[in-house]
């Protein structure tokens, strides 16, 4: 589709809104000899989008350059719900974090009906989602505030037994990886000079979350001696939670687990993504439904009693009726919190690179029962976010029981805390909270150049926390 556009440069929003409806590969925009044009009146203070015989047009009430914006979304998007037959459950929001706009209306002393009509109205969301939306931002929104001058601290270990084919994390095989123990010097080194600064500067540590990849790839010793060095520098008896992605089966150990539970750590994930053997085999998944069950049974007389485990609803060749399956087993196994991701097929994937797309319609109805099922467990939506390139527009979501909701997740997702993040691709995010500006600081992809420059990313880190808020 060729797209012009007329009296203004929105082109980054009506391409994003056109891409629900339209494959992105085929969206161009052009001077003249256009499909669909995007016409700002100045004049006549109207916005107008048409194709062929499809006509809308908006009327502003202002100036402002937020409504003029949002104007051009809502005409794209009404005018290919028009052309379609097909609304879109976000309406014009497009954005990672929706609970960003419900947190700012309720700071300004919007009621909770005002903001429900805010969002259908102004962001054409249904009313579904509004309620979501809402409900999500309740359950996180004593999580917000963090403790005074502290924050959440992230660890990289970006190394898995294989890699899953829907994964673009940095990632790369553990067995017979050569630069796994020179990984863990240079992530050390820049632990010690990070946490020094921290205690110099009396910050505390408020989280811990070890992510990756997958952290207990490592061998039981290098996961021992990784996990006693960090209790040596720091105190993880004081933080609020210490969690350990455990996320693939294969591996998990008995030994391991009982090293996490010797170290402190709280809660840790098991995900499954899928209890059907068949996506597994086919997802690069090289572990077993019953792995999933013997682990999760093991980590519990380990002693872990808050563990999450994630599915991904719009897996190839999967429909309803593999959904209800691996709802039920998880159900049987009833962790502590179950988050569902909608499939992203992310660029620098396997999927991706095989030119898979999903299927939107089945996507949704896998949503819906994926959804019953853990509101019918008594558990409830504690954070949100959404991502580009989903086989469905809709969201990932995280429900817990009351009580069991990751901490770490809201303060990521939220940007309410300062959140240091250590290792290869890790990004600090520096919240200055009196202005509302964020400051990044990305950490070096590749693995090989982490190692080699690691000097050069802790001096380039720390001069950024020397003129943070953490030393006012």
């Amino acid at each position: 589709m060729k797209i012009g556009l007329k009296g203004h440069d929105f082109r980054y929003e009506v391409f994003h809104i056109v891409s629900l409806y339209i494959p992105k590969e085929e969206i161009e925009f052009v001077e003249d000899n256009c499909d669909l044009e995007v016409v700002y009146d100045e004049n006549n203070g109207s916005v107008l989008c048409r194709y062929k015989d499809f006509i809308k047009e908006y009327k502003l009430k202002s100036n402002d350059k937020k409504e003029l914006k949002n104007a051009i979304k809502k005409v794209v998007l009404k005018l290919f719900e028009n052309i379609t037959g097909v609304s879109m459950l976000w309406g014009i929001l497009v954005g990672i974090r929706p609970t960003k706009i419900v947190h700012d209306a309720l700071s300004k002393g919007f009621s909770e009906d005002e903001i429900k009509n805010m969002l259908v109205e102004e962001y054409l969301v249904s009313s579904e989602k509004a309620e979501l939306v809402l409900e999500v931002a309740k359950n996180e929104s004593k999580y917000l505030k963090p403790p005074s001058k502290s924050v959440g601290l992230y660890i990289g270990i970006p190394f898995c037994p294989t890699r899953c084919s829907y994964c673009s994390f940095t990632s790369n095989p553990y067995y017979g990886n050569k630069q796994v123990s020179d990984y863990l010097l240079a992530l050390k080194k820049e632990f010690y000079s990070i946490v020094n600064f921290l205690n110099e500067n009396k910050v505390k540590i408020d989280t811990l979350y070890i992510g990756g990849g997958t952290p207990t790839s490592l061998n039981e010793y290098e996961l021992e001696d990784f996990l006693s060095w960090i209790n040596e520098l720091i105190c993880v008896n004081d933080l609020r939670e210490f969690t350990v992605e455990a996320g693939r089966p294969d591996s998990l150990n008995r030994k391991k687990l009982n090293i996490l539970k010797k170290n402190f750590v709280s809660r840790i994930s098991i995900n499954p993504q899928s209890m059907n053997q068949e996506t597994l085999n086919l997802i690069g998944r090289k572990h077993s439904v019953d792995d999933v069950v013997e682990k999760f049974y093991v980590a519990r007389e380990c002693g872990f009693d808050n563990i999450n485990m994630d599915i991904i609803i719009g897996l190839p060749n999967e429909n309803e009726e593999h959904i209800k399956k691996t709802m039920k087993k998880i159900a049987d196994l009833n962790p502590d919190s179950i988050t569902i991701h909608t499939m992203a097929i992310k660029r620098a994937s396997i999927l991706n690179e095989k030119m898979f797309k999903g299927d939107k319609d089945t996507a949704n109805k896998m949503y819906d029962i994926a959804t019953k099922y853990v509101r019918y467990m008594g558990m409830r939506p504690y954070y949100m976010y959404r991502q580009k390139n989903m086989v469905s527009p809709l969201e990932n979501i995280g429900y817990s029981y009351f009580g069991k909701e990751c901490i770490y997740n809201i303060q990521m997702i939220s940007e309410s805390t300062t959140v240091v993040a250590l290792g290869a691709d890790a990004v600090t995010k520096i919240i200055y909270e009196d202005s509302g500006r964020i400051e990044r600081v990305a950490n070096l992809k590749d693995i090989k150049e982490y190692i080699n420059r690691i000097d050069e990313q802790i001096n380039k880190k720390l001069k950024k926390l020397i003129d943070s808020p953490l030393t006012y």
